[in-house]
């Protein structure tokens, strides 16, 4: 079947409810995931900026240029990551104006496009933000951008963000991009810097009307529970300790009930719970797993509505 696609209005317009995150360390397999996700009617591509991601930028702009489909899709890129420096050790912050101009100009021509659907960024909490959206303002107006998204901001950092660039680009933020957002509670978000999808970001998506871009691999969805994760769930100790909480065993067990009766794995039933929130979810799924089974239980996950009591009884589990 079709992937489901689902009326986003902070960006005015339809995107599938999956959304393919290519990845440069697969490169062998990037067209054939591609191809794939265009089959099934995917039109949603994130690309992130950490660790060089060069060649997805640039073997997904060939792709989209050679088969046309350059308006039929939405991308969405991370902009203004930290570099490091090898000499001193240290992360070079890059949270500045100068950074946005450079980044949207790398990515347009690593795309070989003319604007992006959408460029978010990491916050700096300790720094002023003001610079950074005018600069985004600037980008706004000349073309080459269309939407700003943010990613590990507070609640109160959102709106403050979101109230000036209403009123110097006139338009607000469009989409949060988080890590955090899953049926399993954890005792600590994946990075100690990330910022929690808890109570307070869940009222500023809501009061705000953003939409939601969540990543959906095994190490954000708690899958280790289940004892079937994928490697990179496990590559650090600390991201299988911070599931361990007595109330993820009870929860567990009511997702394999729900599955058993709906057919579905317990990873398919937690993409289903993660799609049907009161605010539009995009699931970043790495592009690379829609070849694999997991990403069929994916597909089968984003397909599947939830009854209320079925939503209910695993909400409670979460309070």
């Amino acid at each position: 079947m079709p992937l489901r696609q689902i009326d986003v209005p902070s960006l005015g317009r339809s995107l599938s409810n999956l959304m393919s995150a290519p990845s440069s360390s697969e490169a062998d397999i990037h067209e054939a995931s591609l191809d794939e996700y265009h089959r099934l009617g995917g039109n949603a591509i994130h690309l992130h900026g950490e660790g060089g991601e060069t060649h997805s930028r640039r073997a997904t702009g060939d792709w989209l240029r050679r088969y046309g489909f350059r308006d039929e899709f939405f991308i969405c890129t991370q902009i203004c990551h930290d570099d490091w420096d090898d000499a001193t050790r240290q992360s070079i912050d890059r949270f500045s104006s100068e950074a946005v101009h450079q980044d949207i100009s790398m990515d347009l021509q690593l795309l070989g496009t003319d604007y992006l659907d959408l460029v978010y960024l990491d916050d700096r909490p300790a720094l002023r933000f003001e610079a950074v959206i005018d600069a985004l303002g600037q980008e706004i107006a000349s073309g080459r951008i269309r939407a700003l998204g943010l990613r590990n901001w507070t609640a109160d950092r959102i709106r403050d963000a979101h109230s000036y660039a209403l009123k110097v680009v006139g338009q607000g933020i469009a989409a949060l991009v988080t890590t955090e957002l899953s049926l399993f509670v954890s005792a600590w978000p994946l990075w100690p810097e990330y910022v929690p999808f808890d109570s307070t970001i869940k009222e500023v998506v809501n009061e705000l009307g953003l939409a939601v871009f969540a990543h959906t691999g095994d190490y954000t969805l708690g899958q280790c529970v289940f004892k079937d994760a994928d490697a990179l769930a496990s590559m650090r100790p600390e991201w299988v300790e911070r599931w361990q909480l007595p109330a993820n065993a009870d929860l567990a067990q009511r997702i394999q009930e729900i599955g058993a009766v709906h057919g579905l794995t317990s990873r398919a039933v937690q993409m289903a719970w993660l799609l049907d929130q009161e605010f539009p979810v995009l699931a970043i799924v790495g592009l690379p797993t829609l070849l694999t089974d997991i990403g069929v239980e994916c597909q089968r996950g984003s397909q599947l509505k939830l009854t209320n009591s079925d939503m209910l009884s695993l909400n409670n589990y979460r309070i």
